[in-house]
């Protein structure tokens, strides 16, 4: 699987286990040479619980199938393509029953025939990949590594401008991700998958980048995800038991269902204030903007709940809070008298940096739209 090392699967295995995955391959690569390290690699997501359903465009399916026992894979062919209706999507159905791989031929041309996308959408996939003849879409000469599909229509200067339209349209059908993949570039399955940034396009619906409130299932999740810093006393030590008290007041941010970072709002409505805290970003996830986004969605939080200030305590994120927040360094006098005395009960030489929520600048809600 390329250059992905294997912190990075076994980070995305929870996330992608149980999921439907519809792998459309064009028609030049069934014969190729490079399409046996992709059906490995499907072989390898099998294996971790992925189910699948693999689609050759046109009409010939014995090469492709072939190829699938070459490489030990748990498949099954379709004899009728999907052109041809409920017959071979009952058999799809029937295969995915016995936790083997339908193969079978689209019985169209093209990345996004009608009866691949209406496939993708009966069985709920999440992820369309589509396997293209050295094709990836490019904006000026760049990669185009993820849009929303909302934004394709209004993109200029794109190369395959009228696939880049039929992904989105499939997303906006309904699939959640699709993904546009050169399959002449080996390793690109493992590659596009296991990584943040991947190496094609992916065309997705809002919910790719999410904040959410933390479930009881995440706590685990995020303890370990933020034990590094507690370690090095970047944050303070929390155990099950207290996130699981305070849960209302967690946030996470999301890629693909993947957490990320993390943020806690703790209200101090008698003061008029919140504070924001446990403010994390996973250290291969740095540097993308995704801690300014939950420290604006953290002052909308307080906003929402009517207080006009907000404040964060911090002993190792001071030029954060400082330089790229532009929070005004405070004195601890101006904190609310129960969290003062914890926090001089801690020994923690923090500082106290915080800002007014009131009113509203236009940089502020320019972000909290984005």
């Amino acid at each position: 699987m390329g250059v992905v090392n294997i912190r990075s699967v076994l980070e995305y295995v929870p996330y992608f286990r149980g999921k439907l995955f519809i792998v459309h391959i064009a028609d030049p690569l069934l014969a190729s040479v490079e399409l046996v390290d992709a059906l490995l690699d499907l072989a390898a997501l099998q294996e971790i619980g992925v189910r699948l359903v693999v689609v050759a465009e046109g009409d010939e399916l014995e090469p492709l199938y072939k190829r699938t026992q070459i490489c030990e894979m748990r498949s099954a062919c379709v004899a009728e393509s999907l052109a041809s209706g409920d017959v071979a999507f009952r058999r799809v159905r029937e295969i995915l029953g016995r936790s083997q791989i339908p193969v079978v031929t689209a019985g169209g041309e093209g990345a996004f025939d009608r009866a691949s996308v209406s496939l993708a959408l009966s069985l709920g996939a999440a992820k369309y990949i589509v396997l293209l003849d050295n094709q990836v879409p490019k904006k000026d000469g760049s990669p185009i590594f993820s849009i929303l599909e909302k934004d394709v229509a209004a993109l200029e200067g794109v190369t395959d401008r009228e696939l880049l339209l039929q992904a989105a349209g499939a997303c906006r059908s309904g699939i959640p991700r699709v993904h546009l993949l050169n399959g002449r570039s080996r390793g690109v399955l493992g590659d596009e998958l296991f990584s943040e940034e991947g190496v094609g396009t992916m065309v997705h619906t809002d919910s790719y980048r999410e904040i959410r409130p933390l479930s009881v299932d995440d706590i685990p999740c995020l303890l370990s995800m933020i034990a590094r810093s507690v370690v090095d006393s970047a944050l303070v030590d929390r155990s099950y038991e207290d996130i699981f008290a305070r849960i209302d007041s967690y946030f996470v941010f999301t890629l693909d269902e993947s957490i990320v970072g993390c943020v806690a709002i703790y209200p101090y409505p008698e003061d008029d204030c919140a504070e924001l805290g446990c403010l994390y970003i996973k250290k291969n996830h740095e540097g993308h903007g995704y801690g300014r986004a939950l420290c604006r969605f953290a002052e909308e939080r307080a906003r929402q709940l009517g207080l006009k200030h907000i404040f964060a305590i911090s002993k190792s994120a001071v030029d954060y809070f400082r330089d790229r927040l532009h929070y005004d360094r405070l004195s601890r006098d101006v904190l609310p008298v129960s969290r003062r005395l914890m926090l001089e009960r801690s020994g923690r030489c923090s500082e106290v940096f915080g800002r007014s929520l009131s009113p509203r600048s236009a940089e502020e809600a320019a972000l909290s739209n984005n």
